[in-house]
């Protein structure tokens, strides 16, 4: 047990070994963003406009802000969920599993994750949002000031010469997180003619972050410790290490979710 701590206490140096573990993380995020584009698709459009949506000039649509007020105005409404159109509640986001499994290189892991639970995305601020029909360009800066991502695990291999054997839960709390997105757009018949995202870059800035893993190491209390302790003092280091998978996982779960807002609202409904 003391040559095993040794060993991970000369590797906390090593931004590698602590990266590793989240990027399993991040990989759930990723993999479950690609399987619920889209989830509503067989639900049908609004017939005719819900009192909540806001109409927008077609030649200006950002006139006095009008795209920006329309789409904040659809953040309570698609927070609870919209089931007419079959638009599921996002506060809190829930992922049922997700398998993992890596195993060459440095990480060698299988096992996988259950009962993802996301809670904070209703609290977005929107500081920013523009539509261009002539460019086919649609763009939004967010603000959610935290987001609280919990799940049970179960993961066995190793991380560089260490093993890793963990069963029990995982936090994870991420704060004054800021997102600007990109999008490149088109209009498709669905039946009636809608925005369709066809395209996403996702760029985000987090302020904290917070990370604890329940029961490593066969649940030895001092190796676990030792590496909850790493990552939360690195965080910094560990978001730039990982933010261009952030990123991808971010612009899969954002285009899902806006697809199924936007395919299911008519453009004649809400573009004069």
């Amino acid at each position: 047990m003391n040559d095993a701590l040794r060993r991970l206490r000369r590797r906390q140096s090593a931004i590698g070994s602590v990266t590793t573990v989240l990027t399993i993380l991040i990989l759930v995020v990723e993999i479950e963003a690609k399987d619920i584009v889209i989830r509503n698709k067989d639900f049908p459009q609004f017939k005719e406009k819900p009192e909540w949506l806001r109409v927008c000039r077609r030649e200006n649509p950002n006139e006095d802000n009008c795209f920006k007020k329309m789409f904040e105005g659809t953040f309570p409404y698609i927070a609870k969920g919209i089931p007419e159109i079959g638009v599921q509640s996002f506060d809190p986001l829930r992922i049922e599993s997700v398998q993992v499994s890596r195993g060459s290189g440095a990480l060698t892991l299988s096992g996988g994750f259950k009962k993802l639970n996301i809670k904070g995305p209703s609290n977005t601020t929107v500081k920013r949002a523009h539509l261009d029909f002539k460019t086919n360009a649609l763009s939004f800066d967010l603000e959610i000031p935290k987001l609280k991502i919990d799940a049970a695990y179960n993961l066995k291999g190793n991380v560089l010469l260490l093993p890793l054997v963990g069963d029990g839960d995982v936090t994870m709390v991420l704060k004054d997180v800021k997102t600007t997105v990109t999008t490149k757009i088109g209009v498709r018949p669905l039946p009636e003619d809608a925005i369709f995202i066809e395209e996403m870059k996702v760029t985000f800035l987090v302020g904290g972050m917070r990370i604890h893993l329940d029961n490593l190491f066969q649940g030895n209390q001092v190796l676990g410790a030792s590496l909850n302790l790493f990552l939360n003092q690195n965080a910094n280091e560990v978001i730039s290490e990982l933010r261009t998978d952030l990123e991808h996982g971010l612009a899969d779960i954002f285009i899902g979710l806006w697809n199924e807002l936007f395919n299911k609202l008519p453009l004649k409904l809400w573009i004069k």
